[in-house]
């Protein structure tokens, strides 16, 4: 079951203990008011329904647009959390070797890693290490030879 749906059960129960109390609030008012039990009753109950149904479309609302709020605030502090992910040369090299020995028949991680071997080669910061970059990168493209995709798909002619 979904988010809303839980927040919807959660909103209705609310909504209806809310109203409950309420309506003992509202027919001692109006019978305080009016003296009258017959119609602290009937404007008591009245007033509730009313009530009720505003305050849960109230509540749903004001729960949908603070959900939106703190999903984008998730979002952007995930965001925030990628960029600031450091990798060492090391790392880099040792990505480099192990994506060399992937043996895959899927065309899309091909590309992927493709394309990861072509970015690191054309990172003029990392030149120290384009020639273990060109001998892994010569290695995936070895075990992958005659497999029909040995570039990437969307440099493939039409």
């Amino acid at each position: 079951m979904g988010v809303f749906s839980m927040d919807l059960r959660r909103n209705l129960a609310k909504s209806i203990i809310y109203r409950i109390i309420s309506v003992f609030v509202g027919f001692l008012v109006t019978y305080l008011v009016t003296g009258d039990i017959t119609t602290a009753f009937f404007v008591g109950w009245i007033s509730e329904v009313v009530q009720f149904f505003y305050y849960f479309s109230f509540e749903s609302v004001w729960s949908h647009y603070d959900e939106k709020r703190l999903r984008k605030l998730i979002s952007k502090e995930f965001r925030e959390s990628e960029i600031n992910i450091n990798l060492t040369l090391g790392a880099l090299s040792d990505m480099a070797k192990e994506f060399s020995q992937i043996d895959t028949f899927i065309p899309e991680l091909f590309n992927s890693i493709s394309s990861f071997f072509k970015r690191m080669l054309e990172n003029e910061q990392l030149k120290e290490l384009h020639e273990d970059f060109e001998k892994y990168k010569r290695s995936f493209e070895t075990i992958h030879k005659g497999r029909g995709f040995d570039q990437p798909s969307n440099e493939k002619e039409s």
